[in-house]
Parts: C-alpha cells; structure tokens; sequence
C-alpha cells in the first residue's frame, strides 16, 4: 500500500521542577496535502494518522483548531511524527492537559461514550452495576427491597436490551444477565465504552438499545499491584487486589482477585426484613497476553467465582447465625419465617488470538472463543429454583481493505451454543417443573467501513443467523457521521437485533413476592424479541469562557416486531407472561453538557425524557412501569493542584431528580396492602472526597443518598410494629418487587487505595 504513516503529538511537560517535555498523542488534527483539498486524513484516538503518498518535495498540512497549523515537507518517508504547538505561546506559562473523565467522538460513526479510570473513581463503583451512578446516560435502580440486586436501563429499556460484554467477549447474559452486574468488581475495570443504538453486526445478534463493553485491566494496562479496601454503613466489607507481571519478552500476566462480605442485621425501618441482604463472593481471574515477533498476538483469561446471598425475615437470620451451620444453609432448609437464599458458581474461559500479515497491517484474521459453565441455585420462600447454563461462542474475523484504506471491511463467521436446564417448583404446585432448550446458532456476518473524505465517515453491515428454534433472521444495521465543521458532528444510526428471553432470571425482582408465575400459550416455544432500533445524535465540542465544552443531544426510538410481555397489572398475585407483536415501543431524548467550568471544577448537567409503552392482552395501561418520563442530572467536580509529592485532593457531588413513575396496579387488593398507582418524584445526592496522599496512595469517603430519601412501605404485607399481618394477609399479598427507590437510606462508606505504580519512561 503506497501510504505515509505517522503520528501527531502534543508537546507536554512531565516533570515541572525539571522542564523536561514529552509528547502526549492527539486525537482529531486534519492532515492533508497542500495541493489535493480531497486528499485528507483525521488522526484517532491515539494520534495515528494515514494518507495516501504525493510527490517528493510536497508539503503535508497538519492543523486543529486550538493548535499552530504545521506544514512538513515529504522527502520519501514511510512514518512521520508530527509535533503540534499550542496556538497561543505565553512566557513563563505552563500548559498541562486536563483529561477529561468522559472522552466523545467527533470522528467515529458510532455514538460512542467512554468512561475513564478517572470517571469510574469519582463514587465507590464496588462493582458493575453501581459504575454507572454518575452517568446520565444509564439508569441504575434496584429489582426489590430485599436482596438488593441492582438492575440497568439503556433507552427507556431494561438492561437485558442491551448487549454486555467483557473486553469484546459476552458479559452478563441468560442466567446472568442480572446477577452478573454485581459480580465484575469496579477495581479490575479499566474503561466502560457506552454505544447507544444498535451495535455493530460483527459482534453478534443481541444488541438491540445499545452497547456496553466494559474494558478491564489486562497485564499491559494493570498496575504492578494495586490493593483497595472498602467498609460501608450496612457493614459490607470489599478487598479487590491487582497485580501484573511481565514474565518474558513475549508473555505477561495479571491477577484480579475480590472478596465480599456482609453479616450485619439491618433493619432501619423495622419492617421485619433486612434491608439489605447478608452477602458473600470471591471471585478470581487470571489472564495472560502474548506479543510475537511476526505478528501474532494472543489473550487468555480464566475466571472462578463463588457468591451467595440471603435476604427476607430478620428472625430467619439470626437463628441461622446462631446455629452451627450459618445462614447459607437455610437453602436447603426452608423455614417458616420468609426468606431468599441464592448461591451462584460459575466458571469461564476466553481466548482471543490475532495475526497482522507482514507489511500489510491493514489486513488482519483473529479468533474469539468463549465457554462458561454457570449454575444458579435459590429459594424465596416456599419457592425453589435451580438453573444450569452452559455457552460457547466462537467467532472467526477477516479484515481487509478493497483498493485503499478508504474502504475497508471485516467479515465475521461465527458459532453460538447456549443449553439451558431449569427447575422450578412454586408453593402452589407440589410438582417440579422443568424447561429445557439447547440453541444452536451458526452465523455469518459482513461490514464495511467507508472514510473516503473527512466530513463523511459510514458504517454499514449486514448479519444472518440460522438459529434452529427460530429459523434464519436478518439483522442489517448503519452508522453514519458527517462533520458540519470540525468540532461538530452529526450522527445516524439504525439496526435490527434479536434475542431469546429469559424471565425467570431476567424478571429476578418478581420472586421476592407471593405472585405466580402464568405461562401463556407455547411461552416455552417463544419467539424471539426482536425490534429495530433508530437513532441520531448531535455533538459538539466548544469553549465556553476560554474553557472546553460539549453538549450532547440525541433522540432514538426502538420498536419491537415481537416482545415478550411481563405483565404485572392484570392481577397483584401473578406474572402473566406472553408473546405479543404489535406497537411495543420506547422513545427517548436527551441532551448533556460538560464543562470545564474552571483549571479545578468541572460541571456536567444532563436531561432525559422517556416515552415507553407495551402492549397488553387487555389493553390499558400500556405505559411501562418503573420508568420515569422525566430524569435530570448534575455532577460537581473539583481537583486541587498536585503537590510536590503528586498529592492532591478530589471531590465530586452528584445530584439527580428522579420523576414521577407508573407502579403496577394493586387496586384489587384491600385498602391496607394498596400502593398509589404512580410513584412520586425524589431527589437522589451522592457525594465523595478523596485526599491522595501521594501518586501511591489514598483515602477516600463518601455517602450515598445524602438527602436520605426512602420509599415509603416498600413491602406490600410486612410486618408493621403495632399492625402486624396476619399469617393468611401475608401469603396472599406479600409483594416487595414494586421498588422505585432507595430502601435504605443514607449510607456512608470509606476506603482506601495503595498500589506500586510501574516504572516511568527512562527510569
């Protein structure tokens, strides 16, 4: 390929006592040859750039906004970097670049949000699912108001819409597509990338609201050890270490390791049941990452995990505490007094291998493998259920160019086999029902890239699934960028995407009450959800004041051909759940905007409006429960000068307004065990500081819901002080699934930081 290769650099200063500069890259300089206006390139993310080669003797432009436009003259060369001045150049000032906690893309067709390790410290983010409290874009709630499950939502949808994956690979899914938030530790992750619409095809079927793919920390971007200890107000003690280890020129390794515990009695309101679950998990993994010489690169990971929760009746727990055999055991021993008890073992391998071909780094094979083996035991109350997954996934990837780097494409072959056992057996129902399926999925996808000029990017591809329950489906998606100017980008993106549900893991909060399940008609010969996702987007970047902006406004609408439907309102004792195409849909709007307000404060303020409705075998209400139409956010940042030692301090608040949401009608139940049919609105302020003692260590402490907001009777049947139910009230109406806000109230947690950092460059 006849190209010129490089690199553009910003010029920093790394040690300030010394003056001694280094160069940082950076993203988004236009590159172009001074006579050919078409001929032009936009650097990535990490700066690197590639044009097509001119004459000796003619001179590469290279300019940004903010930045001394530079021309080079071309001599033969094959790679160039390329140093970019700050346009306005002040004697005796020192310019260090602020990183910002949330990086958007001008240049990507993706609508693409990635969140930084920056990002992810500025709330206790012990795991998954409480990473995104500081984020406008998802939603973060809990399943009930008793084991303390949090759940997401992405576009006004439940998170199972949305495609989880781990460094590329399936994340939380099938029986773990909640569960499985609380058990990848915020410690081992090194970035959270948040597509919105639908994701591209060549990473499988399940993207439908979005994607989420969480980037951990792998033996390149680990630290030589990093040690964190968590306490909190509910008495859950956390330690996650990470250590990596280069063991030769080719071979590195990273060990990732987390331990939970809880065994502290809350009961704030004095309901009767513990306001938050006792709770226990350690979890391991290990990866390993190979680097040859000719171009082959390799990525193995293996992860353990044990985990165990036990929530319901106090008095349940504090005999099981004071027997021989401890709480976990009540499992396999139900007793009379209510509770859940879950137990969760899961073992998972991957392994990604790649070969760039010599003198062709445009053209690329690699392959993706993924197996686990799960199993999810739990019992609420008279309730059992028992479910056994196994998945393997393989996928072989092609990328190559047609002519030019201009145009480029992968195509992916890939294998999907997912067997499902599960068990269940309800109190009224002396009998084990068991339901079983095996999918078989082989697919083929294609998907073409087109960067002919720098205004205009797209992506386009097309993906067919043979699955042997369903037949063959066809998911085509688009992605599209035009640049108004060059700090202005507008968006479009459109897909189609399926997915196999599973309720009784999906719907987990529903367990934690006295409702049975109603199975439609061939609901275990389901088709599959599938829905169509469009969507556009608007960002730019600004100063405001002398200081960085960005405002952000998009709007999608997904619209399902075939939905499986869990309704909640056609009676308080029962989930009736069944297939039904028809006008399912949810709209949703938003707009953000950051700030670089000041050198030390940083604001961020965000609004969302959601429309979401289902339909319903008896029609009305159609409006989806649990969500609110309205949402507002806002996040208060400051970070004080480094030191002398690199300390400094760190404080960020986050405040927002939750609106009003439909709750699931309780109108056929008597006066005492009713709710309001809507919920009303409430605010939600969570707050942390941290003083960094220096580049190695750190103390931090914060609180959650400061404003110490609770809902109301989040339990429909317990037992209320001088007003106790009766034995007959609480089994006909027990219900704590209908939860839209905080059970605990106010929380306060600390912890602390302490690792070896690596080497700097030259020492």
């Amino acid at each position: 390929m006849n190209a010129l290769r490089g690199k553009v650099l910003t010029e920093e200063l790394q040690d300030l006592s010394a003056g001694e500069p280094y160069y940082v890259p950076l993203p988004g300089a236009y590159v172009r040859w001074s006579n050919e206006e078409q001929a032009a390139a936009v650097s990535d993310g990490f700066g690197f750039f590639k044009i097509a080669k001119a004459e000796i003797g003619d001179t590469l432009v290279v300019s940004m906004i903010g930045f001394e436009t530079v021309g080079w003259v071309y001599n033969g060369e094959s790679y160039v970097d390329i140093p970019l001045k700050a346009g306005v150049d002040l004697e005796s000032a020192v310019v260090v670049e602020k990183r910002t906690a949330i990086q958007l893309s001008l240049l990507s067709p993706l609508d693409v949000q990635s969140l930084n390790r920056k990002e992810l410290s500025k709330a206790a983010c012990c795991n998954l699912s409480e990473a995104f409290e500081t984020n406008a874009s998802v939603d973060a709630s809990f399943t009930d108001a008793v084991t303390g499950t949090r759940q997401i939502r992405m576009l006004g949808l439940a998170g199972k819409y949305s495609q989880i994956q781990v460094d590329n690979l399936p994340g939380p899914r099938g029986l773990n597509v909640v569960k499985g938030l609380e058990l990848i530790a915020g410690d081992w992750i090194h970035a959270i990338h948040i597509s919105k619409g639908s994701g591209t095809v060549n990473q499988g079927h399940e993207s439908i609201t979005g994607q989420i793919n969480v980037e951990m920390k792998n033996p390149e971007t680990a630290d030589p050890l990093l040690v964190n200890f968590y306490l909190n107000g509910m008495g859950r003690s956390e330690i996650n270490v990470v250590s990596s280890q280069k063991i030769s020129r080719r071979w590195s390794t990273a060990v990732l390791l987390n331990g939970l515990r809880n065994e502290r009695l809350n009961d704030r309101n004095e309901d009767g049941f513990l306001d938050v679950p006792l709770h226990y998990h350690l979890i391991g993994r290990n990866e390993w990452k190979f680097v040859g010489d000719r171009g082959i690169r390799g990525e193995y990971a293996i992860t353990l995990l044990q985990a165990g929760a036990g929530a319901g009746k106090k008095k349940a727990y504090e005999e099981g505490l004071t027997s021989s055999q401890g709480w976990q055991d009540l499992l396999n021993a139900p007793t009379d007094l209510w509770s859940a008890v879950t137990q969760i073992n899961r073992m998972e391998t991957t392994a990604k291998t790649g070969y760039v071909f010599p003198n062709a780094d445009w053209r690329s094979i690699g392959t993706q493998f993924t197996f686990y083996d799960h199993r999810h035991e739990q019992r609420f109350g008279d309730n059992d259920y028992e479910g056994y997954e196994r998945l393997f996934r393989g996928n072989i990837l092609y990328a190559d160019i047609i002519g030019n780097t201009n145009h480029s494409f992968t195509t992916c072959l890939s294998y999907v086999y997912n067997s499902f056992d599960e068990r269940l057996q309800f109190q009224a129902n002396d009998s084990m029902d068991v339901y079983k399926r095996e999918e078989q999925v082989p697919g083929v996808s294609v998907e073409y890239t087109w960067s002919g000029k720098a205004r205009w990017s797209v992506i386009g591809g097309v993906r067919y699934d043979q699955h042997n329950m369903f037949g063959g489906i066809l998911s085509p998606r688009l992605h599209a960028r035009w640049s108004l100017t060059e700090n202005i980008s507008l968006k479009f993106a459109a897909g189609r995407g399926f997915r196999t549900p599973n309720p009784f893991m999906e719907e987990l909060g529903t367990w934690a009450s006295q409702r049975q399940w109603y199975l439609g008609r061939d609901t275990w010969r389901l088709q599959p959800e599938i829905a169509v996702n469009v969507g556009t987007n608007v960002t730019s970047k600004f100063r405001l004041n002398y200081r960085e902006a960005s405002l952000t406004v998009d709007a999608y609408s997904t619209r399902f051909e075939n939905k499986l439907v869990v309704d909640l309102d056609q009676a308080t004792d029962a989930i009736h759940l069944y297939n039904l195409s028809g006008n399912s849909f949810a709209n949703t709007a938003q707009a953000e905007f950051n700030w670089d307000l000041h050198r030390r404060w940083d604001v961020r303020l965000a609004y969302r409006w959601v429309n979401a409705h289902t339909d319903r075998i008896l029609g009305n209400p159609t409006e989806d429960p649990f969500v609110s139409k309205h949402r507002g956010f806002s996040q208060l940042s400051y970070a004080s000068q480094l030191d002398e030692r690199e300390g400094q301090w760190l404080a960020d608040a986050t405040l927002q307004w939750i609106g009003a949401q439909r709750l699931p009608s309780t109108s056929e139940n008597p006066e005492p065990f009713m709710l309001p049919d809507e919920a009303p609105d409430f605010y939600q302020l969570n707050a942390q500081v941290t003083r960094q003692i220096n580049a190695e260590f750190s103390v931090y402490l914060g609180v959650e819901n400061a404003l110490n907001y609770k809902q109301e009777r989040p339990i429909i049947g317990a037992d209320y002080g001088d007003n106790p139910v009766t034995e007959q009230q609480f089994n006909n109406y027990f219900d704590a699934s209908l939860v839209y806000g905080p059970i605990f109230g106010r929380m306060f947690y600390m912890g602390l930081r302490w690792g070896i950092l690596p080497p700097k460059s030259g020492e």
